[in-house]
C-alpha cells in the first residue's frame, strides 16, 4: 500500500505543481503546550485537517506554530479548545504576507542590482554565480556537483584568496537552501560569498584575514528544484521535487527519529539514505573536500538557534562543550549588531525535537569534521518563512558577524592572533621563490 501510494504521488507531482497554491485567508497559529495531552493534540494530527507546521511539536513548554485553511480553521479551532489548547493568532491572511516578500530579476553583468534588498529565483541566483567568477577568475571557481530530478545544475563555488592559494589550508564549506521555503538561506549564503570575494578591499580587518585564512566551498543552493517550486506553485513547499525531505535523507540514524514514511509529509525521508540526487551529490562533493574540512556550516530557517551535533541524540557528544562555547561567543557578537537573540545547544534544546538523516551530523560523524553548526535564521516566528525583503541585508550583516567570530575562534587559542594568508609555510613559499629565480634565469639564459 505504502508503495502504491509513493508511485501515485510520483505521478500526480507534475500536474500538482502546474496548479499555483495560494494561501489567501490561511492562518499562522501559534501554541505552547504546558502538559502531555496538549502536545499529543499537535502530534496526533492526521491528514484529515489541512495543516501545515512552520514549528512542529516536539516537547512541553515548546512552541509550536502553523498554518490552517479557512475551510478547516472552525473544526480544528474546536479541536482544539477540547483538548484544552489556547492557540496565538499571528497572522490573519498568510498569503497577503507572502506578496510582500519583493522578488527580484536580475540582468547578467549588473551585479550591483543583486543587493540583499530582494529575493531573487533559481536563475537569477545561477547568473549572479557567473557573473561573480566571471569578474573574479583567479578566485572564483563555478561548478556543477551534480543534476536535480528536474534537470537542473547544483552549482558549487570555491573561493580562495591570496598570492599563497595554491598551498594548503584549512577549508569551510557553507551549505544552503536545502529547505525550499526558507528562503533567507540562498540569500546569506550569497551575500558571505559576496563579502569573502571582496573582503581585500573591505574596511573589517577581521574579514579581511579571515577571508584569506580559508579555502572556502559554498553551496548556496542545494535544492533548486524545490526552490522554484516556491516561486511558481506552492511558497510553503520544503523538500525537493520528488517530495523527499533532502535534510532526511543523509546517511546517519537514517529514518530512526521524528521522520515520516508518508511521501505526502513534509518530513518524508525518502526510500533509502542518499536516493536524492541532491543529497547523493552533496555527499560525494563533501568527500571530495573532507580533507582539511574544519567546518562545516548549514543555514536554515527560521528561530535564531545555533545548533550542534547530533540531532537524533540528546546527549553532548565528542567536542559539543567547545563548540558550544564558541556558538555562544558568536551569539554575542549577532547581538551587538542589532540586538538579535540566538540559542546555542543540540536540536533537542534549540527547536525542541529530535531528528534524524540531517546533513551536518552525517558530515562530522563520517569525515570527524571539529566544527559542525546548523544555524537557523530570523526570526523567532512573527514572520517566519515570510520574512520580509527589507530584513534580508540586517540578517546576513549580524549573521556574517556571527561566522566570523567562530572562524576565528579556532585562531584565538591561549591569546594567538589571527594567522596572516599562508602563515605556516614560510618553506614552501621560500622552496617556490627559488624555483620562479631558477626559472627565470633558465628562460633568459636560452
Amino acid at each position: 500500500m505504502a508503495s502504491l501510494i509513493v508511485i501515485l504521488y510520483l505521478l500526480l507531482m507534475p500536474y500538482v505543481k502546474c496548479v499555483p497554491r495560494k494561501y489567501y485567508n490561511y492562518t499562522l497559529l501559534s501554541a505552547t503546550p504546558i502538559n502531555d495531552k496538549q502536545l499529543n493534540f499537535f502530534k496526533n494530527l492526521t491528514l484529515s485537517y489541512d495543516v501545515n507546521f512552520w514549528r512542529p511539536p516536539g516537547q512541553v513548554n515548546k512552541t509550536i506554530e502553523l498554518v490552517v485553511s479557512p475551510e478547516h480553521k472552525k473544526a480544528f479551532m474546536n479541536d482544539a479548545k477540547q483538548s484544552g489548547v489556547y492557540l496565538i493568532t499571528v497572522m490573519k491572511d498568510v498569503q497577503s504576507v507572502f506578496d510582500m516578500q519583493t522578488v527580484k530579476t536580475y540582468i547578467r553583468r549588473k551585479m550591483g542590482l543583486f543587493d540583499w534588498r530582494s529575493y531573487f529565483k533559481t536563475n537569477d541566483i545561477y547568473k549572479w554565480l557567473q557573473d561573480l567568477s566571471n569578474n573574479h577568475p583567479q578566485e572564483v571557481h563555478l561548478e556543477s556537483i551534480g543534476k536535480t530530478h528536474e534537470n537542473r545544475d547544483i552549482m558549487a563555488v570555491r573561493i580562495v584568496l591570496g598570492q599563497d592559494k595554491y598551498f594548503y589550508r584549512s577549508r569551510v564549506i557553507i551549505e544552503g537552501g536545502i529547505h525550499a521555503r526558507e528562503w533567507i538561506s540562498p540569500a546569506f549564503v550569497t551575500y558571505m560569498m559576496q563579502q569573502i570575494v571582496q573582503s581585500p578591499t573591505s574596511n573589517n580587518s577581521i574579514l579581511k584575514e579571515i577571508a584569506q585564512a580559508y579555502e572556502w566551498y559554498f553551496v548556496p543552493l542545494l535544492n533548486p528544484d524545490g526552490y522554484e517550486i516556491t516561486h511558481t506553485s506552492d511558497r510553503l513547499w520544503r523538500k525537493n521535487s520528488r517530495g523527499v525531505d533532502l535534510n532526511r535523507n543523509f546517511e546517519i540514524a537514517f529514518g530512526s527519529v521524528d521522520v515520516s514514511s508518508n511521501p505526502l509529509a513534509d518530513t518524508y525521508s525518502g526510500k533509502n539514505a542518499f536516493s536524492e540526487r541532491e543529497s547523493a551529490a552533496m555527499a560525494t562533493y563533501v568527500r571530495s573536500k573532507s580533507d582539511r574540512l574544519d567546518f562545516y556550516l548549514a543555514f536554515h530557517s527560521y528561530g535564531q538557534h545555533m545548533i550542534i551535533p547530533y540531532a537524533y541524540s540528546r546527549q553532548h557528544r565528542e567536542n559539543f562543550d567547545e563548540v558550544y562555547q564558541m556558538g555562544k561567543k558568536a551569539a554575542i557578537r549577532i547581538a551587538d549588531k542589532y540586538g538579535t537573540e540566538y540559542t546555542v545547544g543540540t536540536a533537542y534544546e534549540t527547536v525542541g525535537y529530535l531528528t534524524s538523516g540531517v546533513s551536518g551530523c552525517w558530515v562530522k560523524r563520517t569525515f570527524k569534521v571539529p566544527y559542525v553548526i546548523t544555524f537557523e535564521l530570523r526570526d523567532q516566528g512573527y514572520y517566519g518563512f515570510a520574512l520580509p525583503a527589507k530584513e534580508i541585508l540586517p540578517t546576513c550583516e549580524e549573521t556574517m558577524e556571527g561566522v566570523l567570530s567562530l572562524l576565528s575562534t579556532k585562531y584565538k587559542r591561549e591569546g594567538n592572533p589571527l594567522p596572516k594568508s599562508g602563515q605556516g609555510y614560510n618553506l614552501l613559499n621560500t622552496l617556490v621563490t627559488i624555483w620562479n629565480i631558477i626559472l627565470f634565469i633558465l628562460t633568459r639564459e636560452d
